[in-house]
């Protein structure tokens, strides 16, 4: 049942990423593209996009954190310190995610986060390569420049667009 679980919510996250992108490139990229009126408007609409992309990605890292440990609660009951032995989903979700805000800035702190709470054979985090890594940096990077718009930001999105890219200016 829980893998049923876990298959959903990959399969829930794929399909929502696909209708924004689907719907992006349909509706602003193609249908707005000669338009120099809107430019502005269009470029807003793409960033606004992207925050949602991100925000679901968010969204799916909880649920998968979630059911992940609920497949052996071992590391979290060890982590926590919990007498409590058997967890259901919604109590688990409560102890990870509801005394504070967890947010994963990057890859990095996701894995390290992951590795005290859910147990190596069901850690899907794990398993993430190095490539995928880097790939997850850039977009970590677009998504904290959209949403803080920092000069730090800003410069850990130029780096990677040096790094993928070749970039030579913002």
């Amino acid at each position: 049942m829980k893998f049923r679980s876990i298959l959903k919510n990959h399969k829930e996250f794929e399909q929502s990423i696909e209708d924004i992108i689907q719907y992006a490139l349909d509706k602003i990229i193609v249908d707005l593209a000669g338009d120099k009126i809107i430019a502005k408007e269009r470029n807003v609409l793409l960033e606004a996009f992207i925050l949602k992309l991100c925000a679901l990605w968010e969204s799916f890292l909880e649920k998968e954190i979630v059911l992940s440990v609920s497949l052996d609660p071992k590391n979290l009951i060890e982590t926590m310190e919990l007498s409590k032995k058997r967890l259901d989903t919604k109590l688990i979700r409560a102890i990870l995610f509801s005394d504070t805000f967890r947010g994963f800035q990057d890859v990095n702190r996701l894995v390290d986060f992951t590795k005290r709470v859910i147990v190596e054979k069901y850690n899907p985090f794990f398993k993430i390569t190095k490539e995928q890594k880097n790939k997850l940096h850039f977009t970590y990077a677009i998504r904290n420049y959209l949403t803080h718009y920092s000069s730090f930001s800003k410069k850990k999105l130029f780096s990677e667009y040096k790094r993928v890219f070749g970039y030579k200016i913002f």
